[in-house]
């Protein structure tokens, strides 16, 4: 049980600690990579961005995950090699603008599998929480309608297109210069990439920054995920509510004030 000050730290969920990164397998091989910047207030600067965020896509499956956060499990991975006897470790490497925030969207991975036209959702637990969860849902493309509305987006021109997923009511920019039915996070199912989706309150704002293709074909790796649970979606979905309004107590942390906690809002992207 931790025990901690609630004058030094605000009942938000606390980043976990690095994973291992020598449990990586192979599970398809890619030739392109698309970076997104997730809700950025300056999209020229990483430091604003809450996340940047990385889809590979491969011939049968592609992975969606938070470039930043493996990026940093990675520096701290070859640091630990360089210092195996340290009692602590640094933070390392860009984390946005909320370095030791958990944020559900950051600290998951998502998985869709082409063939079987499923998609897995990997949820990495914040401090405090011993196993992570997984759950897997069908093929979950949205429902579009295509506009007629076009916008230049990192050089690429898009077109728009509009759906409502789980709750909530969203714009996608679109391009058919890549002809791949993909995008960010669960999005899906338009005739070219999504390139900038954001819902209509303006809460979640995906934009692509950067799109590397490779004619030498690269690794998609998974984790192995284990101790992992698996967890029904909605399940998983009032579990992550509970961890963002109520975290101490989830996590068992008991604090020294005697005061209440202000319990904190939270909006998740899906509602339903």
């Amino acid at each position: 049980m931790l025990l901690v000050s609630v004058n030094a730290l605000s009942q938000v969920p606390m980043r976990p600690l690095s994973r291992n990164m020598s449990t990586m397998e192979t599970i398809d091989w890619g030739n392109i990579k698309v970076y997104y910047a997730l809700n950025a207030l300056d999209i020229n600067t990483l430091g604003t961005y809450e996340d940047l965020q990385c889809l590979e896509i491969g011939k049968y499956s592609s992975k969606y995950y938070s470039s930043f956060v493996f990026n940093s499990d990675s520096l701290i991975a070859d640091w630990k090699a360089k210092h195996p006897h340290a009692q602590s470790v640094p933070r390392l490497g860009e984390l946005g603008r909320y370095p030791n925030k958990w944020l559900c969207y950051t600290y998951s991975e998502f998985y869709k599998d082409f063939r079987k036209g499923v998609l897995l959702e990997y949820v990495r637990m914040p401090y405090g929480i011993k196993n992570g969860y997984w759950s897997i849902e069908k093929n979950t493309s949205q429902n579009w309608q295509i506009k007629e509305d076009t916008l230049l987006i990192n050089g690429y021109l898009c077109q728009k297109a509009m759906c409502y997923f789980r709750g909530r009511s969203y714009v996608a920019w679109f391009t058919m210069d890549i002809p791949i039915e993909n995008g960010p996070w669960k999005f899906a199912g338009l005739p070219g990439l999504i390139l900038k989706v954001y819902d209509d309150k303006k809460l979640y704002d995906f934009e692509c920054v950067k799109i590397e293709k490779s004619k030498i074909s690269f690794p998609i790796k998974k984790y192995s995920y284990m101790g992992y649970r698996l967890i029904d979606r909605k399940q998983l979905l009032q579990l992550v509510k509970q961890l963002n309004e109520n975290y101490f107590e989830v996590a068992g942390i008991k604090f020294t004030s005697t005061k209440p906690l202000k319990k904190i809002d939270y909006e998740p992207l899906e509602l339903e």
